[in-house]
């Protein structure tokens, strides 16, 4: 399950949602039953690592699901799928994710702390949680 957040701008009026959870995504699964799929929902460089990977290891689970990260640098949010590749307990592939703006490594935010962010259309930190729109998703 999941939870959409929306957010909206004071300054400009622009609003986006954020998902955050598994929900309809990926549910934890052996990378090769993944594979097997005729669906490739990830992109395709993620999917070619999962091909390697597969290839030098069986046994390898798979577990994905949105997370909500931000960039440390621009405050800017960004709502990412987080595909984590694990050998037992041992983490062997984690994404990472940069700002499409300037490149730095974007850091997993607590959206539920989070008060305000930068507008990604004006750029003012007037972007704030509107709590009148949250949603669960299957």
């Amino acid at each position: 399950m999941g939870h959409a957040y929306s957010y909206r701008c004071d300054h400009c009026g622009f609003s986006e949602s954020f998902n955050q959870g598994h929900g309809f995504q990926v549910h934890s699964q052996l990378v090769s039953d993944y594979l097997k799929q005729q669906t490739r929902i990830f992109h395709y460089k993620t999917h070619n690592l999962l091909c390697k990977l597969a290839q030098q290891q069986t046994g390898l689970h798979l577990k994905a699901g949105f997370q909500i990260y931000k960039c440390p640098q621009c405050k800017t949010l960004y709502d990412k799928v987080e595909v984590c590749v694990y050998d037992e307990d041992k983490i062997v592939h984690k994404s990472e994710f940069r700002c499409k703006d300037c490149k730095t490594r974007l850091k997993l935010t607590n959206i539920h702390r989070l008060k305000r962010a930068i507008c990604p259309r004006c750029r003012q930190r007037t972007f704030h949680r509107n709590y009148a729109q949250h949603e669960l998703f299957p």
